[in-house]
């Protein structure tokens, strides 16, 4: 098992148990909801902005142990981001996802980037990318999204 492989596992096993800024915040100014209908992922993000800066990101939802422990993470490496830097995180993590994927996903994205293994079952790369999706949508002022 390659060390990538082995960070994977590590992150999701230890997200999944205790993700990170799990639970609707007493203030947010911002929220979207995402949806997978396919495999019934569903997961809420809500981010306090302030002065354009990411204050606090909070997710909450019923989800798979991949997108719990996505979300978990994007949490963590999205606070105190100004709302560009995070949307651009969003665009790398996509490009990561993808078939011609992202060089350097380490350097961008942290350990964030051990979910690249998720790229190893293609059915599983939307529950990876749906509080992705829900970040966007909560930057741009939409309720809703969905991976499909």
């Amino acid at each position: 098992m390659t060390d990538l492989n082995k960070l994977y596992k590590q992150q999701v096993l230890a997200h999944n148990k205790t993700p990170h800024n799990y639970g609707e915040p007493d203030h947010w100014t911002h929220h979207a909801e995402g949806l997978n209908a396919i495999c019934g992922d569903q997961v809420h993000v809500y981010l306090n902005i302030e002065d354009d800066v990411i204050k606090a990101a909070h997710f909450a939802g019923d989800s798979c142990a991949i997108s719990m422990a996505s979300a978990s993470m994007m949490t963590e490496l999205i606070a105190e981001k100004t709302t560009f830097e995070a949307l651009h995180l969003f665009a790398a993590f996509k490009q990561m996802m993808s078939a011609e994927g992202l060089d350097q996903a380490e350097t961008v994205l942290g350990d964030v980037a051990c979910l690249v293994s998720v790229k190893k079952f293609p059915s599983r790369i939307k529950s990876a990318l749906l509080c992705w999706y829900a970040l966007n949508a909560a930057i741009h002022g939409q309720a809703t999204t969905t991976t499909e």
